[in-house]
Parts: structure tokens; sequence; C-alpha cells
């Protein structure tokens, strides 16, 4: 990730002072889902915060109503969405709210 340090110069300008790059890509907060029967883990620093879910129609015969299930949400760490379908293998989009 990248980071620019700012500071103020003599004259009171804000001037950038310093540049880190550690070469590592910021953390994912959306992506993609596969459930497997009904119900599916997905690993993000974001967990605990609010989570859109949309529903991706394939051609998935078993689809249910998804949502994130509360209780296996460890904050910070994952969160689990689950099917109202017990055999739902269908794919949810996923993405955070800050």
């Amino acid at each position: 990730m990248r980071t620019e340090n700012y500071g103020l110069d003599a004259d009171g300008n804000t001037v950038l002072l310093s540049v880190e790059d550690d070469g590592l890509l910021p953390e994912a907060n959306s992506g993609y889902a596969d459930l497997s029967l009904g119900r599916v883990t997905v690993t993000t620093p974001y967990a605990g915060k609010s989570v859109i879910l949309t529903r991706n129609q394939d051609n998935t015969t078993a689809i249910g109503n998804v949502y994130i299930y509360a209780p296996n949400t460890i904050e910070g760490v994952s969160f689990e969405i689950r099917s109202t379908n017990a055999n739902d293998n269908g794919t949810v989009f996923w993405q955070i709210v800050e």
C-alpha cells in the first residue's frame, strides 16, 4: 500500500515530504463468494462493518434469500453468508460499506 506523508514548509504551504510503498495491494472490501450447502465464510479485515449482499442470478435451481449470519461474525476477521435454502450453491457479491 502507498502512504504519502505531508507537512508544512516555511511559508505555511502543504508539501509532500515522503512516499512509502510496501508493494502490497490494499485488502479487498468487496468480492464474490460461492455458497456451498447454503453458506460460505468470507475472510476480510473489514468484517463486523455493514455489508451489502447482491445475488448473482445464475442457473442455480435452489436459490434462497441470502443474509449475514451474525453469530458467526468475528470482527476484523470473517463473516458468514447464509441462504434460506440449505441446498443453495449460487454466487453472492458482497461489499463492505464504511
